[in-house]
């Protein structure tokens, strides 16, 4: 009886929404909601872009408190990076391979429906590390967390 009920009433809603549309009201359903908030952190980003692909790209800035250094980073990709881990970068070069752990453990990405992409935003800290040589030595970078996996080719 009870689902003959919820049955019922999610096909009443639905012609209810269906009713409000057509006199002239707004849907505001899901699939109809642009989000032009995330898209435009996506088209504006800040910083230096260090790494690309064709669906984005990595953008840094350097930020320095007292006597720390930190790599802001901006990640626009394919992949929903949602972790409390952390993220790490594999910078692979011919011969090396380096790695590097956020120092941002709670990371969710932020979606586009417009451009179907994902923003992610974290930080490194830098202080005791040789970035230069990472990226020097380094022809791609590999993000992984959790499961998700996606790889960048650094700018050189």
């Amino acid at each position: 009886m009870r689902r003959i009920l919820k049955v019922n009433k999610k096909l009443m809603l639905g012609l209810f929404k269906k009713l409000v549309v057509k006199l002239g009201g707004v849907d505001t359903s899901e699939k109809n909601h642009v989000d032009i908030f995330t898209e435009e952190r996506i088209t504006d980003v800040i910083g230096d872009k260090i790494a690309s692909k064709e669906t984005g790209g990595i953008w840094i800035k350097v930020q320095e408190l007292a006597e720390f250094h930190f790599l802001n980073v901006t990640i626009v990709g394919t992949k929903n990076f949602k972790t409390h881990k952390g993220i790490t970068f594999y910078f692979i070069g011919n011969d090396q391979t380096y790695e590097l752990h956020s120092d941002t453990k709670e990371i969710a990405s932020d979606n586009s429906n417009i451009s179907n992409q994902w923003i992610t935003q974290f930080s490194f800290d830098i202080t005791e590390v040789d970035f230069d040589t990472m990226l020097t030595e380094g022809n791609t970078i590999e993000v992984k967390s959790n499961k998700q996996t996606e790889v960048f080719t650094i700018i050189k």
